[in-house]
Formats: structure tokens, C-alpha cells, sequence
């Protein structure tokens, strides 16, 4: 999306881009590393191309948002368990859509606000960063919002073997 309309925003020097990541983008646990890796990614995504619209393009009026939620109540979070509702409470996807409508106009949305916090861990010593995703394990432990690949299930030549088929 971003090759496709940056460029004409770039040229009218207006426009907004708005990417969203997640808490996972500060802190990723045990079953979730492919998403936090990818919420990860978009939050350096948008910190990159923030920087870049203001200096290497001279754009500063594309403005950039980046939104870190919280678990969310969608199919993807089916099976979360959430042992701190008070300081992370699951949110409901109105409330999400509600808060980047009405704050679209900051540089950086998280909710709840306890996340805030989160980026802090970062600069944590490595030691410690993984002995905190390791105490995350318990709230992903029956989550089933990802396809898990079945590596048995796969032949050499990466072709899926047909349920119940048999081997000529």
C-alpha cells in the first residue's frame, strides 16, 4: 500500500499513513513469535518511514500514526488467556476502531495505557527481556489464532501429503 500512495503524497507534501502494530511490537511470548515479529516489523516500518518523510523527502505534512493495541476480541485472539484484565483488559474491536478515529491526528496510539510501559522493556537487559516473554507463556497457552505447520504432515519437496491418501 505504502509504494502505491506514498509517492503522490510525497508530491502534494500531504496525506497520512496509518500503521497497525501491537503490544507484541514491544514485548512477544511463547506462540506468538511469528506475529510479534511482524508487529515488530511494522513498528520499525513506521519509525523509518516517519523519519524519511520529514528529512530524505521533505514531507513533513504526510503525517504518520502507529497503533499499538492491546489483545483485541477477534477470531485471532480465540483461546487468549488473560490473567491481568485490570492492567490489559481484551479490548472490543469498536473501542480500537473508536481510538484511532478520534486520536488519528497524534504519532502514536496505545491502548490501554498501561502499555505504555512496554517500551521501556526494550531497553531492558537481554537476560531480563527473556525472562519476562517467558512468564507470557501461560496467557497463550490455548490461543488458536494462527495455523501451527505440521511439519510430518509435509513431504521433501514441500507438497502437503492428502488427508488419508495412500503412497503409490
Amino acid at each position: 500500500m505504502a509504494k502505491e500512495f506514498v509517492p503522490s503524497m510525497v508530491k502534494a507534501n500531504h496525506g497520512m499513513i496509518v500503521t497497525v502494530a501491537s503490544y507484541a511490537a514491544y514485548i512477544t511470548v511463547p506462540n506468538m513469535t511469528d506475529y510479534g515479529a511482524s508487529k515488530a516489523a511494522a513498528l520499525s516500518f513506521h519509525e523509518g518511514l516517519t523519519a524519511e518523510l520529514k528529512t530524505r523527502y521533505n514531507a513533513p505534512k504526510v503525517r504518520t500514526v502507529v497503533i499499538n493495541q492491546g489483545y483485541t476480541k477477534t477470531p485471532l485472539f480465540v483461546g487468549y488467556n488473560n490473567d491481568s484484565p485490570f492492567l490489559v483488559p481484551a479490548l472490543e474491536v469498536e473501542t480500537v476502531a473508536e481510538a484511532i478515529v478520534k486520536q488519528v491526528l497524534s504519532s502514536q496510539i496505545i491502548i490501554p495505557g498501561f502499555g505504555v510501559t512496554l517500551a521501556f522493556l526494550r531497553g531492558f537487559p537481554h537476560w531480563y527481556q527473556i525472562r519476562l516473554r517467558a512468564k507470557g507463556e501461560s496467557i497463550m497457552t490455548n490461543w488458536k489464532g494462527r495455523q501451527v505447520l505440521d511439519v510430518e504432515k509435509w513431504k521433501s519437496g514441500g507438497e502437503k501429503e492428502a488427508e488419508g491418501s495412500e503412497s503409490a
